[in-house]
């Protein structure tokens, strides 16, 4: 019979070895993606590249989907971390339209170096939840709103209803999106980028506004 303080000590041990699994299994995947693409690996050969049994695996990670989203994790919270100053103004760019199309080339650049792993993600569940859809999509609406909101209020924007708009720009700059027209339309992400500033940015602008409040001439 166990005592407790065996008990104790073995609960310890359990934690040890189940946070040692989910590290060697992200390691291990990362270079399994790097090395041949997230949807040609199967999720046996990450257990089986690990060390470890399907049960360990799936016990951590209940599909592909959530594989993916834990190695791009770090990733997206330094976008947020460094992208945060510039929304908020902290940065020397005054213009509100000038820090939108900041923050949209950027994501799409976050978009560009983790495509298979949103494409997984969105392929994981199915359709009903699109890659994005969580969190950092909620950061991200949250920053375009007040943007756009500033945009209006300093007069380089003509009013509009800047939650749907939000919206908008973020199914156009989205990973399925971005995927097809990388993937199956052959645009390059110079042509996507361009496109978005055009309609999301300069095509906001005033006509009247003269490019007051622009960094740019």
């Amino acid at each position: 019979m166990q005592s407790d303080d065996e008990g104790e000590s073995a609960r310890p041990r359990e934690r040890r070895d189940a946070r040692e699994n989910r590290e060697r299994l992200l390691s291990v995947a990362k270079d399994l993606f790097a090395a041949q693409g997230a949807e040609a690996t199967p999720m046996s050969e990450v257990a089986r590249a690990a060390g470890v049994g399907q049960g360990t695996l799936y016990r951590h990670f209940a599909d592909k989907g959530e594989l993916c989203h834990a190695l791009i994790k770090e990733d997206i919270a330094a976008f947020t971390e460094r992208l945060g100053p510039v929304v908020a103004g902290t940065w020397a760019i005054a213009s509100p339209l000038a820090r939108l199309d900041t923050l949209l080339t950027e994501r799409l650049r976050l978009t560009e170096s983790h495509l298979p792993m949103f494409a997984a993600m969105d392929e994981a569940s199915g359709g009903r939840r699109p890659a994005g859809r969580g969190p950092f999509y909620t950061w991200t609406h949250a920053q375009i709103v007040a943007l756009l909101a500033e945009a209006v209020a300093q007069g380089e924007a003509a009013p509009l209803d800047v939650d749907f708009t939000a919206d908008a720009i973020l199914a156009a700059i989205g990973p399925p999106l971005y995927r097809y027209q990388r993937e199956q339309l052959r645009y390059s992400g110079e042509r996507i980028a361009a496109g978005v500033r055009r309609l999301f940015v300069e095509g906001l602008r005033r006509l009247d506004a003269g490019g007051a409040g622009s960094d740019t001439p």
